[in-house]
C-alpha cells in the first residue's frame, strides 16, 4: 500500500509539471511577435514611425498581380510586359525585398 501512495503523489507531480509545461509554452507562442496568426490578425500591433517606401526594380508597364501573406513576410506577383512573371518576397517591417523568383525555362548544363 506503501507503494502505491508513492506512486500516486510521483504521477500527480509529472501531471502537474505537464500542465506547467504547457501553459509556459502556450504563454511563449502567444506573446512573440515574430510568429505569424493563422486564425485572424495578430493580437499586438507595432507603431510605424513613418511608411517604409519600397521600389521594386521592374520596368515600365509592369503589374503588381496577387499578393499573399506568406508568414510574416508578403509574396507579391509581377506580370512583366514583356519577359517571364516574377516573384517578390518583401519583409512588411523594414520594405526590404528578401527574394526574388523569376519564372523561365530550366537552363540544362551540358
Amino acid at each position: 500500500m506503501q507503494i502505491l501512495k508513492v506512486l500516486v503523489v510521483i504521477m500527480g507531480v509529472l501531471i502537474l509539471a505537464g500542465f506547467t509545461f504547457l501553459g509556459v509554452e502556450l504563454y511563449k507562442r502567444m506573446s512573440d511577435p515574430n510568429r505569424a496568426s493563422l486564425t485572424g490578425p495578430a493580437t499586438t500591433t507595432t507603431v510605424i514611425e513613418r511608411p517604409a517606401e519600397v521600389t521594386l526594380d521592374v520596368p515600365a508597364g509592369a503589374r503588381i498581380g496577387e499578393m499573399l501573406v506568406a508568414g510574416n513576410r508578403v509574396l507579391f506577383k509581377v506580370t512583366l510586359p514583356q519577359g517571364p512573371d516574377r516573384l517578390y518576397l518583401i519583409d512588411p517591417r523594414t520594405g526590404a525585398v528578401t527574394a526574388t523568383v523569376t519564372a523561365g525555362p530550366l537552363k540544362s548544363t551540358p
